[in-house]
Parts: C-alpha cells; sequence; structure tokens
C-alpha cells in the first residue's frame, strides 16, 4: 500500500483541524475496563449506532458500522489505563487525572513515533443485527489484543448489547471486526519494524495465532463498473478516501446493477443502463449486470450482510475519478460478492461480501 497520503500531514485541510476539537471527545464512553489476562483487552460502551444508521430495508448500514467501530477502537486506545503490575486476571479503571498515562498496547508512544495504516479489516455481523427487536445502542465493545508481527498489529473488537443482570438477559454479539494496521517510518514514509521494546512487551500474548492478512486477488474481465469521482463528503480531514467509502461506494454499485438486470428484464427500454445511472453510453449495461452478477438479487441482499473483508492497497483523493467493479464468481455461491475500486487501471481497494443465506437471519 502507498504511504503517499502520509506525507500531506501538514496540508490546508490539516492545518485548518489542528486547533480544531473534536466533538467526538464528547461521546459518552462509560465502563471502561482494562484486563490483563488471559489477553490483554479493553472493556467499555459507547453510543452504538444511531437513527442515521439504517438503510432503507431497515438493516444497519455497513458504513455505520464500520465508523462506529473505528470511534469506539479510538476511545479504547487513547484513554490512559491503570496497570495492575502484572497480576493477572486483575480489572482497572481508568480516573481523570491519574498519574500513570500508559494507553492500551502503548498506542500513545506507537502513534507519536510511526504513522499507521489499516491493510486488513473483516466485519463480521450476527443474525441479531438484524433482528430489529435487539437493541443497537448503547453497545459494549471488548477490545483484544490479537497478533503482534514484525511490522503490523492486529486486533479483534467485539461488539455486544449491554444485556440486564436484574432481568436476567445476557449479552447478545451484534457483530465482530478484525483488523490488520502496519507502522509506517514518518520520514521514510515507507512501512518498517516496530520497536524491539514494543515486541518484548505485547509478543505472544494475544488471542490470535497469526497476522490478519488478505491476499489481493484477481479482477475478471466480466465486471459491471460503475464510475464515482471523489467528492468533499467521500473524504476525510488529509484529503484522502474516508475508509468506509469504499464500501459505500461497492454497495451502490451492485445495486445499480441489479437495477439495470431488474428493468431490462421488465424490458423498459433497450439503454436501460445509461438512463437508470447517468453513466456514459456502454459503461455500465444490461448486457454487463447480466453477464457480471450470477444469482445475487435485491431480495438476498435485503436478508442483510453476514461478513465483509475489505483490503486496502493505495489511496485516492478529492477529484479524482474510480470505477467501482462488481462481479460474482460463475458457480460460485449466490450470496457472495466481489468488489474492486479501480483508479488509473490499477485495483485501489478490493472487497468481498457474503450475505446471510436463507432464513439465517431471522
Amino acid at each position: 500500500m502507498s504511504a503517499r497520503w502520509l506525507s500531506r500531514m501538514g496540508s490546508r485541510a490539516a492545518e485548518t483541524l489542528k486547533d480544531k476539537k473534536s466533538p467526538l471527545l464528547l461521546w459518552k464512553v462509560t465502563n471502561f475496563e482494562y484486563e490483563d489476562s488471559p489477553h490483554p483487552r479493553i472493556l467499555l460502551r459507547v453510543p452504538g449506532l444511531s437513527h442515521e444508521s439504517f438503510d432503507r430495508d431497515l438493516n444497519p448500514k455497513i458504513t455505520s458500522i464500520m465508523t462506529t467501530s473505528a470511534v469506539a477502537r479510538m476511545a479504547a486506545l487513547v484513554k490512559p489505563i491503570r496497570l495492575t503490575s502484572g497480576r493477572s486476571g486483575e480489572r482497572s479503571t481508568s480516573e481523570p487525572g491519574q498519574e500513570d498515562e500508559e494507553t492500551f498496547l502503548d498506542y500513545t508512544r506507537i502513534s507519536n513515533q510511526y504513522f499507521t495504516f489499516m491493510s486488513s479489516s473483516e466485519f463480521v455481523m450476527n443474525p441479531a443485527m438484524y433482528d430489529n427487536d435487539v437493541p443497537k445502542w448503547p453497545v459494549d465493545m471488548v477490545f483484544t489484543q490479537g497478533y503482534i508481527g514484525n511490522s503490523s498489529i492486529a486486533n479483534k473488537c467485539e461488539f455486544f448489547t449491554c444485556g440486564d443482570t436484574d432481568a436476567g438477559l445476557d449479552k447478545i454479539l451484534l457483530w465482530t471486526n478484525t483488523y490488520q494496521i502496519v507502522a509506517v517510518d514518518k520520514t521514510t514514509r515507507k512501512p518498517t519494524g516496530l520497536p524491539d521494546w514494543f515486541k518484548d512487551k505485547f509478543k505472544g500474548r494475544g488471542c490470535m495465532d497469526k497476522g490478519f492478512v488478505l491476499r489481493p486477488f484477481q479482477r475478471p474481465a466480466n465486471t459491471f463498473a460503475l464510475p464515482f469521482t471523489v467528492r468533499w463528503a467521500d473524504t476525510d480531514g488529509y484529503n484522502h478516501t474516508n475508509f468506509s467509502t469504499y464500501a459505500h461506494w461497492a454497495v451502490n454499485a451492485l445495486h445499480a446493477a441489479l437495477l439495470i438486470q431488474s428493468n431490462s428484464n421488465e424490458h423498459t427500454t433497450n439503454n436501460v443502463g445509461t438512463a437508470s445511472t447517468g453513466l456514459g453510453e456502454g459503461t455500465a449495461s444490461a448486457a454487463a449486470a447480466a453477464s457480471a452478477l450470477h444469482g445475487i438479487t435485491k431480495e438476498i441482499v435485503a436478508r442483510g450482510l453476514q461478513k465483509m473483508q475489505v483490503t486496502y492497497m493505495k489511496e485516492c483523493l478529492e477529484g479524482e475519478l474510480v470505477e467501482t467493479h462488481v462481479w460474482q464468481e460463475e458457480g460460485g455461491e449466490r450470496e457472495m460478492v466481489w468488489f474492486s475500486i479501480v483508479k488509473d487501471g490499477e485495483d485501489i481497494c478490493q472487497m468481498k461480501m457474503w450475505y446471510f443465506p436463507d432464513n439465517a437471519s431471522s
């Protein structure tokens, strides 16, 4: 993955934001606890999803799940913890003004010394996410150290309903996010090894026996391609595309292909692709949609997303043109869809999405 965007830390956007206080500092984070055994982990309660988190099928948007996960993770990483002097199994909480300013996985020290970028991320949703009788706010997060490599860190975050001990209601797992980040040297802007002190302290203590690596895959010739121009709302403070925007493009591209297929089957027009999507002639035709998709339907999508894997490879910036390619493997799973975001003919982000099979989410 290119780290060129890291050199833009001094951009005008970053300069504008550097003295501005984040409103997320007021996000209500409670029940913060640190546990050292069996694996280092943080437990905390966060606001969870919101009324804006649901799509027209009344399903939670994957982009909202991604953003909630990221903000909760950051809340866990920046809050100081009080250690238990190596006494396994003991819990500790953090209180304002305490002298010990160590943070989970020494995030403050690592982030001061290195940049990091996310290389791989996976979200697995439980059927309870699509049960509208199960509350999605607030939620409890369990953030567990996963695996420490030579230059990478993999972790696991689980999100649960709060439960109610007095009422005899157990916590219900809603979704799990497993991800891997890579350390980047602030001077060379290239991936680099983690410091020895960090590896000595954390290596071998996590809940995973290997790193979380998602390998790039080959994009086939027959795909449905939908172009997007990166807009201001798609970007973060450093002018590069927000990590959840790629999933937003993927979902919209899939629905565009399904719409074109549906309209074509109804024989509404001979040029449904252009009429429905506003694309140029030949860019996204009904024939392309038909040849790229093999079994996925709007009904399957409406069941809810069961799993998504994302591999981040390179960046794109505001004003740049990208294409989102969508396809399924002929003879493969009806519920599985492949995506690739392409800029200047090069894949910059790849995704796989699995939707729930029939009756699994009910």
